[in-house]
């Protein structure tokens, strides 16, 4: 049973851990747990948060969803909207906070996947908190080398690991809107480069008309041209952090991502990821020649998949002994 909605209890943060454009909170929470927009009216852009109970199962509630998660699974949040979480002792948590605009830009439908409308792929859970645990594990004391990089790559993990829920229980029309979309959303990342690529000729692709187009990207709160951009972005980082030898220039990879220009490629990529193109392509210049990995191969070894014995893990550990 869910509590009062005018209950407010603690969440004890004992490490935020930011990587790039990520936050990664392990945190200790008391028994009565209610969150709301409220926690989040400081936050500039809308976002999700996605929360791993690592001691303990976990209730939820948001959107007339609501149900149960047992350790080691995880739970999608939209951070735009009033949700309730809870346990029946103190729990530990991950919690990542993710921007909405890059898991809009990956997934179609997401607000779908929101309250565990659909069944989490077993073996794909099992990678993602075994990979959000690492990087608390590893992190916690020392920033990766190159974390807007890595940023990418755990956003692109979640986004496959939440794209890998099972659907097929849902053979409703919404489920059929959402093939329509994915569809559209591969034609779309198979013709980036395309610098011609409007709406009109996604539409002609699916054979449907622009007004319905575009009704299918309000169910993301977002438009054809946003969505185009931000993938045209996300292609162009990870294509800027792939080269750290700088064998391709910044216009180059401006206009292989299909922007027509190369000033309002860098202004827009700046506002985006909060630096400019070059820096991102200096990035993993350092994984080039070996400098500022935090452990080498045999440490990280040691550590262990399943490990997590960071002074981050240690002290959470403590803290939620002392609660119980």
């Amino acid at each position: 049973m869910m509590h009062n909605p005018g209950i407010r209890t603690r969440l004890v943060t004992q490490r935020q851990i930011q990587i790039g454009r990520l936050f990664v909170d392990l945190a200790v929470a008391e028994r009565q747990l209610v969150c709301s927009r409220e926690r989040v009216a400081g936050v500039r852009d809308q976002s999700y948060m996605l929360v791993v109970p690592l001691s303990e199962r976990l209730h939820y509630s948001q959107a007339g969803r609501s149900g149960t998660i047992d350790a080691g699974e995880y739970i999608l949040l939209s951070q735009m909207e009033f949700y309730e979480i809870s346990s029946d002792t103190e729990a530990l948590l991950l919690m990542v906070r993710i921007p909405a605009v890059e898991l809009r830009g990956r997934l179609a439908s997401v607000d779908d996947h929101i309250g565990c409308r659909f069944d989490a792929n077993r073996q794909m859970t099992l990678l993602l908190v075994d990979l959000l645990r690492r990087v608390v594990d590893l992190f916690a004391d020392c920033p990766p080398p190159n974390p807007e990089a890595l940023a990418t790559e755990i956003l692109g993990f979640i986004a496959l690991a939440i794209g890998a829920e099972d659907r097929g229980s849902t053979l409703d029309v919404r489920n059929a809107r959402y093939r329509l979309r994915r569809r559209i959303f591969d034609f779309i990342e198979t013709n980036l480069g395309n610098q011609d690529l409007s709406p009109r000729k996604i539409a002609a692709s699916s054979r449907i008309s622009l007004s319905y187009l575009y009704s299918l990207f309000n169910d993301d709160d977002t438009t054809v041209g946003q969505f185009m951009q931000v993938k045209r972005l996300q292609r162009a980082y990870e294509l800027l952090v792939a080269d750290p030898k700088g064998h391709l220039t910044v216009s180059e990879i401006a206009y292989r991502v299909g922007f027509k220009n190369v000033s309002h490629f860098s202004r827009t990529f700046s506002r985006h990821f909060g630096m400019a193109p070059r820096e991102a392509h200096q990035l993993a210049r350092p994984l080039v020649s070996g400098s500022s990995i935090p452990l080498s191969g045999g440490e990280a070894d040691r550590a262990g998949a399943g490990a997590f014995t960071s002074g981050a893990w240690n002290a959470a550990q403590e803290a939620l002994h002392e609660a119980i």
